[in-house]
């Protein structure tokens, strides 16, 4: 982005470490300020309200972090690119709905389109890539391809450590004391937690290329039918569109 302070101040997300990654790993298209980023949200909602509990409403939007921070967010910089509408939340099967969205970002990506830049009034080529996603739990599990259940943690997979309640019928995730440093006081209170000192490690933090390697040999199956699983823990059903 032009224009912009440069000091140790996140005002926006082209100050992230991410953001400077792109531009140094991709000179090219980090250099020229038409190259695109953008974010794609989506959730799901009941647009009755509590007058029908039997319909649901998927917005994906996308949108376009080359603008100043207070013009990013704004409605009419927003794109709503798909609407998913059905009696159900789309769950894992999103991917249905997602590959078109996908088939154009990847298009955007490796070869770009014809444009024209009405600033130098030239003919000019935009290309553009998919920088963040932005959704909640659940959301986040069905973009990514990821099973519901106890390793669901997105970021300790095989390592998630979580018990099964049998009344609430739910997976509860437990041991947060192992994120404390070694010699924290809370790692040696045994009642005040589950009766047992803490001297295990805290789980690993996988990063982007790490999860990639894992799912990488997984096929794409759209829908329900062909659905593979990774490993014994089933953590993920295919790789992610």
């Amino acid at each position: 982005m032009e224009g912009r302070k440069t000091d140790t101040n996140i005002r926006h997300l082209a100050d992230s470490t991410q953001w400077h990654l792109i531009d140094w790993k991709y000179k090219k298209f980090g250099d020229d300020p038409r190259s695109l980023r953008f974010a794609l949200s989506t959730d799901g909602m009941n647009p009755f309200g509590q007058m029908s509990s039997s319909h649901s409403v998927s917005p994906v939007l996308l949108s376009i972090y080359n603008l100043p921070p207070w013009l990013c967010n704004k409605r009419k910089y927003m794109m709503m690119s798909i609407l998913i509408s059905g009696p159900h939340q789309p769950g894992i099967d999103i991917d249905v709905y997602l590959r078109p969205l996908v088939d154009d970002l990847k298009t955007l990506w490796s070869h770009g389109f014809d444009s024209y830049d009405g600033y130098k009034r030239e003919p000019c080529i935009v290309r553009g890539l998919l920088f963040c996603t932005i959704t909640d739990l659940p959301g986040g599990r069905s973009v990514s391809g990821q099973c519901k259940g106890e390793n669901e943690c997105a970021h300790c997979l095989d390592d998630t450590e979580t018990i099964w309640l049998n009344n609430s019928k739910k997976w509860v995730h437990v041991r947060h004391w192992h994120f404390l440093p070694k010699s924290h006081a809370y790692r040696n209170m045994k009642r005040q937690f589950d009766g047992t000192r803490e001297m295990e490690n805290a789980p690993r933090n996988f990063d982007g290329e790490h999860e990639y390697d894992q799912v990488k040999d997984l096929p794409v199956a759209h829908g329900k039918k062909g659905k593979t699983t990774l490993g014994k823990h089933k953590q993920k059903k295919e790789r992610s569109t």
